[in-house]
């Protein structure tokens, strides 16, 4: 469970598990209330359906966080084909150098290759203002999970 210490603090699509979902509603978040933070959590396949709208947020000057959780491309799906004996097609994508890439939007893009890297990334990001990309490799993601160092 994932508690929030305000109301209206999570804006997440759980039934539809929309693509592409996260990021803008992150900037009309951050538009509705500029003074609170916003930190956007999303997979690199579904970044992968807006990511000109990192254009947007530096065009408006919004101070924003973008944490690419990347896992190569659509593995939920990957493995529902597999799950169902269906040969994977479609769901392992081509990758940007993610950093790279918020940095030819105008923003300013940090990669978490560790575990221990996570917290520290996400905290520089939201120090530094601006349009702010930390990729986290799925690697790093899973070290989290099982308590290890990846």
């Amino acid at each position: 469970m994932l508690r929030q210490a305000r109301p209206h603090s999570l804006l997440y699509t759980p039934t539809y598990a929309t693509l592409g979902y996260g990021l803008p509603a992150a900037i009309g978040a951050r538009v509705a209330a500029p003074e609170r933070p916003v930190v956007a959590v999303i997979g690199d396949g579904a970044l992968m359906f807006c990511v000109n709208e990192l254009a947007t947020a530096v065009e408006q000057r919004l101070d924003l966080v973008v944490v690419c959780v990347d896992n190569g491309g659509y593995a939920e799906i990957r493995q529902n084909e597999v799950d169902r004996g269906i040969r994977p097609i479609g769901v392992d994508l081509v990758q940007p150098d993610w950093p790279l890439l918020a940095r030819a939007f105008g923003g300013e893009g940090r990669r978490a290759a560790t575990a221990v890297e996570i917290g520290p990334a996400i905290s520089a990001a939201l120090a530094a203002g601006g349009v702010q990309l930390v990729h986290i490799p799925q690697a790093a993601v899973s070290a989290t999970q099982t308590g290890g160092e990846s």
